[in-house]
Formats: structure tokens, sequence, C-alpha cells
């Protein structure tokens, strides 16, 4: 798939409307009507010509073939092991980092460096949350890799640490 969306030169295109079938694959009502097995196959490929309109055909093929097969739950990672290459591809890391405050600037371009040299990206597309619970330093997660710096798991580490030698 990927070769196919490359050779077309369409890259961008082909994740934009994945990321539309990714929508419809999380849709709850939506997934649930496409694994019913009481609803005719025509049925459901209707649907999918109607929602994904426009799409390449290929796409469109992709969501037929995970309906046929019965495998519309893992249609999510399908599309996300997808994007996952395109920004492999292109030298595009996408990160996540949690921290008890919002980030500044400077920690901001330090975590974006940190990720650039554990990944090798040219590119980071940083989602920053906020959870007070972290107390302090960061919980940086790269794909399925985390990388948990925050006070609260250092604090829950010396407390085992310190049970243990009691004992």
């Amino acid at each position: 798939m990927l070769a196919l969306a490359r050779e077309q030169d369409a890259l961008s295109t082909w994740s934009a409307e994945l990321a539309s079938l990714r929508g419809l694959f999380e849709d709850p009502t939506v997934a649930q009507f496409l694994q019913n097995t009481n609803i005719a196959e025509d049925r459901k490929f209707a649907t999918l010509d109607e929602a994904l309109a426009g799409s390449p055909a290929a796409v469109l093929n992709l969501a037929k073939l995970l309906v046929r097969k019965r495998r519309v739950g893992i249609g999510v990672q399908v599309v996300e092991a997808f994007i996952d290459m395109v920004n492999a591809e292109r030298g595009i890391a996408l990160a996540s980092v949690t921290t008890a405050q919002p980030l500044d600037d400077t920690r901001r371009a330090a975590v974006i460096a940190a990720v650039r040299q554990a990944t090798g990206a040219d590119t980071v597309e940083l989602s920053e949350q906020v959870d007070r619970e972290v107390l302090g330093g960061a919980i940086i997660q790269i794909g399925d890799h985390i990388i948990d710096g925050s006070v609260r798991t250092r604090l829950s580490g010396l407390k085992r640490s310190i049970a243990g030698s009691i004992r």
C-alpha cells in the first residue's frame, strides 16, 4: 500500500484518506455496523462507498477487504501502521510529553531535541499534556516507547527501595 501511494506521489492524500477511514473504524456505531454478521455485506459496502466517496480506490478496497475478512477490529492499527511508515519515510517523529506544568519554550526545545536524538527524525510533532499528578519532570512517549522521568515515578521507586531495605 505504501509503495502504491509513493508510486502515485500521493502519500499526503492517502494519509488524509486513511485518517478518515480510521475515524470510521473508531466510531463505535460504525464499527458495530461493519462487524455485524446479520447485515449483508453489500449493504456494508454501500455504506463504505458513501462514507469514502472521493477516496482513492485502494483505500476503499482496503476498507472492503477488512469487512469481507471480518477484520474491521484491526482497521485502526492498519491505518496507524501506514501513517507511521509515511512519517518514518518523511523523517517525522510523533511524540507526546506530559508535565506537571505547561512547557516553556526552552523546555519544549529540549524535549524536541531529545526526541530528535532518540529517533533520528528531522522533524518532531509534539503534543503536550499537563497532569498535576506528575509532580515534576516529564513523561515522553514516542510510539510504544515511554521515557518516564517524572518525580512521581522516582518517588514511587524510592518508596519501594526503602520498603525493601526495611524488611
